[in-house]
């Protein structure tokens, strides 16, 4: 289980890109909330992307501070003068290694003069500091998603060493008819995530995590990323042919409801989702996501949507196609992989 601490002087901090077109540099810090909402909000009408960031994902960017650094581009010039116009964050998180991930943005009038290159090699250095001062064991890397409109990112982590990592998929389906919610025996049902289930939760997923070869939670990550956490669409499978109930998967959605003006409908989605190496071969996460399927259509949804990694194979991809699921669309990871200090 993975509790971050890192090494040194904490506040720390690479040097600024070179000031150039009237942006200075200044360290990203937690009151820098609104200004960071507004920034990512002009991107995204510009990108047009199929979601849209909520302020309270940008508030949870900004929590757990021993755990990121991230800088900001200000224009000192012009109409803009004043005005937030680029970000980097870079913050460790567990995977099956120690990772730093990096992300940011330019706004849309400020780009093609350079910052992004700025940012991409700021945050490399920013990693690169952070990995080295991590108190801990095992491989590390530094990673950036790349969406299917960042062809400029991805040039960028390309020039600079990056390589592609794994690709993710996009999937949605209809609510529209309904899948049948398979019979799973008289030992397992599906029951509604309740907050007495959690912590029991979190440790059935560390397990399972740590079947696929990914690091373990604390407490405090489990909670992180839940503002818009709907309990009421989210499911554990539990087998009761022991004296002692096991979970055997679970499913935890969200409602996020920023997205629905883009999409052009009301949309759930599918946060985690996890079944157990013993229970893989029966259809419990058949159960678990049509469950899911059925309390978001009662609920007004049109469309169900989640995310999967490629090397979590076909056999899970087959089942949400047999469920009606279809890809839609795709993001890719690239890495750097950092020695051991």
């Amino acid at each position: 289980m993975v509790s971050f601490q890192l090494a040194g002087n904490e506040d720390s901090i690479p040097p600024f890109p070179p000031e150039h077109h009237g942006i200075t540099w200044r360290v990203l810090i937690e009151d820098d909330l609104h200004a960071l909402g507004a920034l990512i909000a002009r991107m995204e009408a510009r990108d047009n992307p199929p979601y849209r960031t909520a302020l309270a994902e940008v508030a949870e960017m900004l929590s757990l501070p021993t755990q990121w650094r991230g800088i900001v581009g200000i224009a000192t010039k012009g109409m803009a003068s004043g005005r937030m116009v680029a970000f980097a964050q870079t913050r460790l998180r567990a995977s099956a290694r120690i990772e730093c991930l990096c992300q940011g943005g330019v706004d849309p009038d400020f780009r093609r003069i350079g910052l992004g290159r700025a940012l991409v090699d700021w945050q490399i250095l920013s990693a690169q500091a952070m990995l080295e001062r991590y108190k801990g064991n095992g491989s590390r890397a530094i990673v950036s998603y790349v969406e299917n409109w960042q062809d400029d990112l991805e040039g960028a982590l390309k020039s600079q060493g990056f390589h592609w990592e794994r690709t993710y998929y996009d999937l949605r389906a209809k609510l529209r008819p309904l899948p049948a919610i398979p019979s799973l025996g008289s030992y397992i049902s599906i029951e509604q995530w309740s907050p007495q289930w959690d912590e029991e939760l979190r440790q059935a997923a560390n397990s399972i995590a740590q079947q696929q070869g990914r690091t373990a939670m604390t407490e405090e990550q489990w909670t992180m990323g839940r503002s818009s956490f709907v309990p009421e669409w989210s499911f554990i499978a539990v087998d009761r042919r022991s004296d002692r109930p096991r979970i055997a998967g679970f499913v935890l959605s969200s409602k996020y409801e920023q997205d629905w003006a883009a999409l052009g409908w009301k949309e759930g989605y599918i946060d985690q989702i996890g079944v157990g190496d013993e229970w893989r071969t029966g259809r419990v996460l058949d159960a678990l996501v049509a469950t899911s399927m059925s309390a978001q259509a009662q609920d007004g949804m049109a469309h169900i949507a989640t995310g999967i990694a490629q090397a979590e194979g076909s056999a899970m991809l087959s089942v949400f196609e047999y469920l009606g699921f279809r890809v839609v669309g795709q993001s890719r990871l690239y890495a750097i992989d950092v020695p051991e200090a």
